[in-house]
């Protein structure tokens, strides 16, 4: 039933709580947001295969083993997502209506990742099979990266507009797992700033004793120091982005960071042949330490700031049993790991609600929750 306001100056109407239900569209389920994490999976697994294969000059055309576990994962997500619009479908009700909210972002997203199929396949025709960085720059890929994103953030977006605050791991689960995926993801295409993939910390630059030291951009060995240092900090503010951003809007239950740290790191060490196997445990490490910590309401920027040192410490403990010693001065890994854990420590703090100063009237201005 429909109400008609008659007061001078008012021409709004208002619905019956009846009318406004038949057009609120329903969520995503929890069955289809698991199913879309693991077509997500699929497909970060692909991806992560053909890093490998281009790291080692493995394809020599579009059409390869791990292009086809890429494509075939994305295939499996479009159809599954096509199958859940249709699905919900009713007479007399629009396909706006009936679908899951924010289902109809993923389907946009979907269909710009084919066209940046569409486009490698053109790319790799015309120009080749591209070999290290050029494989993350190239633009085809970059668009397949970007469409990827808004795609495995379904499962995130989904559970976000759900007043749920501490759910349990088996209903948080799509969402832990999207959103390692997701950093996975980001943290893939950086790789070049990855310390699991471009072995810098291998790499020290010798201190001369007596001689003057000369500019770094003189000394290969020292840029690839720096370089090392930079991608500790650079993927200290990925992995703690990701768990800010969990602790924003939930207390996340016990293993979702287990899963975030150690999900990533074991992508990593797959590509990279698992030539330090113990690195993983430094990221298993790294991830129940976060979970500890959140499990007992520790601020943001302390779960973060701990999570980075232990897995950055581990990083470096499993490198020295693995080479048997590290290749860097004490110096320069533990003043990594310190401003690394700085770093995260900072992020945390950016999803950190402060306290409203004296005299705030929060009817009038808010703060974030």
């Amino acid at each position: 039933m429909t109400h008609i306001d008659t007061r001078p100056g008012r021409r709004e109407t208002t619905t019956s709580s009846h009318a406004r239900a038949a057009t609120v569209t329903p969520p995503l389920s929890s069955r289809d947001r698991l199913l879309g994490s693991l077509f997500g999976l699929w497909m970060v697994v692909g991806l992560f295969l053909d890093g490998w294969a281009h790291d080692n000059q493995k394809p020599e055309s579009f059409f390869t083993p791990w292009h086809g576990v890429l494509y075939s994962g994305f295939t499996a997500a479009a159809a599954f997502a096509l199958h859940r619009a249709v699905r919900g479908r009713e007479p007399g009700r629009s396909w706006r209506e009936t679908m899951p909210r924010g289902h109809g972002l993923s389907l946009a997203a979907l269909a710009v990742f084919a066209v940046g199929a569409a486009g490698d396949l053109v790319w790799h025709e015309v120009l080749g099979i591209e070999v290290g960085i050029e494989a993350l720059l190239s633009p085809t890929h970059l668009l397949l990266m970007a469409s990827g994103i808004v795609a495995l953030s379904a499962p995130v977006r989904a559970a976000w507009l759900e007043p749920d605050f501490a759910p349990t791991l088996r209903k948080f689960l799509p969402v832990a797992l999207s959103t390692a995926l997701l950093t996975a993801l980001v943290a893939f295409f950086l790789s070049f700033f990855s310390p699991f993939s471009n072995n810098a910390g291998g790499t020290a630059f010798d201190r001369f004793v007596g001689q003057q030291h000369t500019h770094p951009s003189g000394d290969v060995a020292e840029l690839q120091q720096l370089l090392g240092v930079g991608s500790i900090l650079l993927m200290s503010v990925v992995l703690s982005g990701a768990a800010a951003l969990l602790l924003r809007r939930w207390r996340p239950p016990l293993g979702t960071f287990t899963i975030l740290f150690g999900l990533v790191v074991l992508l990593f060490e797959g590509t990279d042949e698992f030539a330090q196997p113990l690195v993983l445990v430094a990221g298993l490490a790294a991830g129940v330490t976060a979970d500890l910590m959140a499990s007992r309401a520790v601020p943001a920027a302390a779960v973060c700031a701990a999570a980075v040192a232990v897995l950055w410490l581990g990083y470096f403990a499993f490198y020295a049993l693995d080479e048997g010693s590290v290749a860097w001065s004490a110096e320069v890994w533990a003043g990594s790991v310190f401003l690394g854990a700085l770093l995260a420590a900072a992020v945390g703090l950016l999803v950190t609600p402060l306290p409203a100063p004296v005299g705030h009237d929060e009817r009038r201005a808010p703060l974030p929750a």
